[in-house]
């Protein structure tokens, strides 16, 4: 009889923590057997101290930042993201125990920094790997939990789009269930009538119920609760978001007591903040440093070729629309850092000729980097618009303000798809705010990266 290997999906979180502190600890011990001088049998008491307390800092503080919190229904990217939070919080730990029980001594700082930068590479690496090909196989092989979808509308059908396109999501669609009984389209998945579903759950030993239902059906999703009370199925409700312009979060909060949807909120609250402003100041200060050679050149040619401070201070609206004095180089032979003042323009005769050299190949920005490092700026993020601009755009640029939930940022989305300078038309700021927005709702520290890459590679920086 052929019979097929099946694996729990029960079994694959806990696969999934071992497989994490093997590649943490693997990784950490290939780095010492390496780049450390002294053999191990010498250290034999200190090594083993580093493994217990790696693994255990690796259980709980992926556990506490949400690594694995349901890691089978979200995508890789999201994944990573939460690793790298993780991979930060057992270095954040390590450092403090080690100075606190004074024995940071006892260890190679270049293996740990070493480790610091491989390790979250090799997870990430090992991410992919696990999900699109191990489980993948091992969920053909019958580990995978049984869905029915009540709804063949839009987000009915945007469900078992992803399900199909994420196998390793160990998820397997039976079929629809709708009020008029039709069909999802391209195919015969619809099972019958919602009236039908609950039976079906329980006949089937269904394990989980999307119900992407309109909000509006209010008594029907009462009906399908109370039928299902008789299985052991987990129920979802999926409702249509859709309806809610710029939604940003979209998480069920706990607010006095009560279950809350969290429709608009800053991707930079809690563990995400910390992040972001440890990617600023480790990329921010890099480049202030690499840059400072420059910066000096530029300072020179500026005293030389015209009167006037080398530094222009204007003010913008930063983060929650609190206004700040963003730094740039001064490119022009008057100083309009007031409120009120008059934008730059092509053949602007305001501008000098070195001047107008550093705005072509934005070289006037480099002192941003000041900012980020105050934290009043980020490396990357919507670019900060004159107070000026802000008052009049903000009027009737829908949105317009969503992009002060987030410090203004060196380089953006906007930026590298060709919206940055000088503003010609309002469907220019339209379509700067449109990919301001979507930066902070997809926002990831590999997002930024990338940013990064396509502002430095596809000459992005130049105006």
């Amino acid at each position: 009889m052929d019979r097929k290997f099946r694996v729990p999906a029960a079994m694959l979180k806990p696969v999934h923590r071992i497989l994490d502190a093997t590649f943490g600890v693997g990784v950490l011990l290939v780095l010492y057997f390496s780049f450390w001088p002294e053999p191990f049998a010498e250290k034999s008491p200190q090594m083993a101290l580093l493994i217990v307390t790696t693994i255990v800092l690796i259980l709980s503080n992926f556990q506490m930042v949400g690594v694995y919190k349901d890691w089978a229904s979200s995508d890789i990217i999201s994944e990573c993201n939460r690793i790298i939070i993780g991979v930060f919080f057992v270095f954040s730990t390590m450092l403090m125990l080690g100075y606190l029980f004074k024995v940071s001594s006892l260890y190679s700082r270049r293996v740990i920094l070493l480790w610091l930068f491989i390790w979250p590479t090799v997870m990430c690496l090992e991410r992919v790997l696990v999900k699109k090909i191990f489980f993948k196989w091992l969920l053909d092989n019958g580990g995978s939990t049984s869905v029915v979808i009540a709804g063949t509308g839009k987000i009915g059908a945007s469900l078992a789009d992803w399900v199909s396109d994420n196998p390793w999501a160990g998820i397997r669609v039976e079929g629809f269930f709708d009020t008029d009984d039709s069909h999802y389209e391209g195919s015969s998945f619809c099972l019958g009538s919602i009236e039908e579903l609950p039976r079906y759950v329980k006949n089937n030993n269904i394990q989980l119920v999307y119900l992407a239902l309109p909000m509006g059906e209010e008594p029907l999703l009462n009906e399908l609760l109370h039928g299902l009370e008789d299985s052991t199925a987990q129920v979802f409700f999926f409702p249509d978001m859709s309806l809610f312009k710029h939604l940003m979060g979209g998480d069920v909060a706990r607010v006095a007591g009560q279950a809350a949807i969290v429709l608009r909120s800053s991707p930079f609250a809690g563990v995400s903040g910390v992040l972001k402003r440890c990617e600023d100041l480790i990329l921010g200060g890099g480049i202030l440093i690499a840059t400072m050679p420059v910066m000096l050149l530029i300072a020179i040619g500026l005293k030389l070729t015209s009167k006037g401070p080398v530094f222009f201070k204007q003010w913008r609206y930063g983060l929650e629309g609190e206004p700040f004095q963003i730094y740039k180089f001064r490119t022009m032979k008057v100083l309009e850092d007031g409120y009120d003042f008059v934008p730059a323009t092509r053949n602007d005769a305001r501008i000098t000729r070195f001047g107008s050299f550093l705005r072509k190949n934005s070289l006037d920005e480099l002192p941003q980097f000041l900012n980020v490092l105050k934290g009043t700026m980020s490396v990357v993020g919507p670019r900060p618009h004159a107070v000026k601009m802000n008052e009049e755009y903000r009027k009737f640029v829908p949105g317009y303000m969503l992009r002060h939930i987030s410090k203004p940022g060196i380089t953006g989305l906007a930026q590298i798809n060709g919206y940055k300078g000088e503003i010609h038309t309002d469907e220019d700021m339209n379509k700067r705010i449109s990919y301001d927005i979507e930066y902070l709702q997809n926002w990831s520290v590999f997002l930024d990266l990338e940013i990064i890459a396509k502002t430095i590679f596809n000459f992005a920086w130049r105006q």
